[in-house]
């Protein structure tokens, strides 16, 4: 039995406790928490840590199989396409050279106490790794592709993917891109098939102005680049980004919508209307590389959506740690606490993944992780630049 306390404890699923204490058993399984009403005890077996003890994190959305791409694309690229672009051109490279990077990535995750991570899968190179890894994996295998002539053969190289995913994480599930690259008829065979299941599912969503400018009318940046590279598209045109996943995605399924960035108010009225249980996942670090601006924050609160943290990919952010999410988070909407922004970051996740009984809050008989965070501002009640996390189990 061991015993973990800090100046407060946020166990997430209620408030803060000062001096709080969390008692895990020889597994790290939770198996009490601990409220002294404000005063220091001494208990056998027990840790005590200047700063705050939260649970692990959850990274909701990542992509590690482009670990090799770190520092390698410019950010003054025209939004979207132009990253799109330079993933195309770059994605290439040698095995030892992505093996490498993606254990770097995994290293990186478990230093930054992350515990959980849905990730983005477009090959079998993160596979083998990630089962060797003590983090837990959600594998969403991606299905794009604009050319109607080839929406049978994507859908079934995607399904052949999910099939190797499933002999190394059972926790894997089929999943489309976005809205601007999936040709009509390749989304009648996603959609076909995530209607037989009840499987999480992920989806690039208002990153970029250029998403709904292509979709209304074929014009702007990213229309012309897919016209530069001859590529015909089989979407129906006049159309938006809301009305495509209304009309595909099933809305029993848990939705992850991921980024945001430009998604306006009635969009997110629509899509907590129309879907049972929608998640909205903000990745900072990577909005602000790509399209150098952050979602309207504030008004996925107004409107009560649930909302999530990822960080995307080393191809788009120099950091994979959900921490660093949370400061950008907080530096640019001060209105947000640090209490419910590092609920994004543990149960929100949880519960997007459907893994909150085990991971996301101090609770007995879950198994979240513990985190540090030291140089805590306890007069704001929130952490500061020079802020650290650790990861204790």
């Amino acid at each position: 039995m061991k015993r973990f306390s800090a100046n407060y404890i946020f166990p997430v699923n209620g408030h803060p406790i000062k001096n709080g204490i969390v008692v895990v058993n020889d597994n790290n399984i939770i198996v009490d928490v601990i409220d002294p009403k404000g005063d220091v005890l001494e208990l056998e077996s027990m840790e005590f840590h200047n700063g705050v003890i939260v649970p692990g994190f959850v990274n909701a959305h990542c992509h590690i199989e482009l670990s090799h791409l770190k520092k390698k694309l410019d950010n003054s690229a025209e939004g979207i396409a132009g990253f799109v672009s330079q993933i195309r051109t770059l994605r290439a490279s040698t095995e030892f050279e992505i093996q490498k990077s993606i254990k770097q990535a995994l290293s990186a995750l478990d230093d930054n106490g992350t515990v959980a991570v849905g990730d983005i899968c477009n090959t079998t190179d993160s596979f083998l790794l990630k089962q060797t890894s003590k983090i837990y994996f959600h594998s969403f295998i991606e299905v794009f592709g604009l050319l109607p002539s080839e929406a049978e053969l994507r859908y079934q190289n995607a399904k052949s993917l999910l099939n190797d995913a499933l002999l190394v994480n059972k926790s894997s599930s089929l999943t489309p891109h976005a809205t601007y690259s999936i040709s009509d008829k390749l989304w009648n065979f996603i959609s076909n098939e995530l209607s037989k299941t009840e499987s999480t599912v992920s989806i690039h969503y208002g990153e970029s102005m250029q998403e709904y400018a292509f979709l209304k009318d074929r014009t702007g940046v990213l229309a012309e680049n897919f016209k530069d590279l001859g590529i015909a598209d089989g979407i129906a045109s006049n159309t938006t980004p809301f009305e495509i996943v209304k009309k595909y995605l099933p809305k029993q399924n848990p939705t992850l919508f991921i980024h945001n960035t430009f998604v306006q108010r009635d969009e997110i009225k629509s899509i907590m209307s129309h879907f049972k249980s929608p998640f909205f996942v903000l990745c900072p670090s990577s909005n602000l590389f790509i399209e150098g601006k952050l979602p309207n924050v504030p008004l996925f609160i107004e409107e009560g959506a649930c909302l999530a943290i990822g960080t995307d990919s080393f191809a788009s952010s120099n950091t994979l740690s959900v921490f660093d999410q949370i400061l950008i988070l907080l530096e640019r909407f001060p209105i947000l606490t640090f209490n419910e922004v590092n609920r994004w970051a543990t149960l929100n996740g949880a519960k997007a993944l459907n893994i909150e009984s085990v991971f996301g809050s101090f609770e007995k008989g879950k198994k979240p992780g513990l985190n540090l965070i030291t140089n805590f501002d306890f007069g704001q009640m929130r952490p500061m630049a020079q802020s650290r996390v650790k990861r204790l189990i």
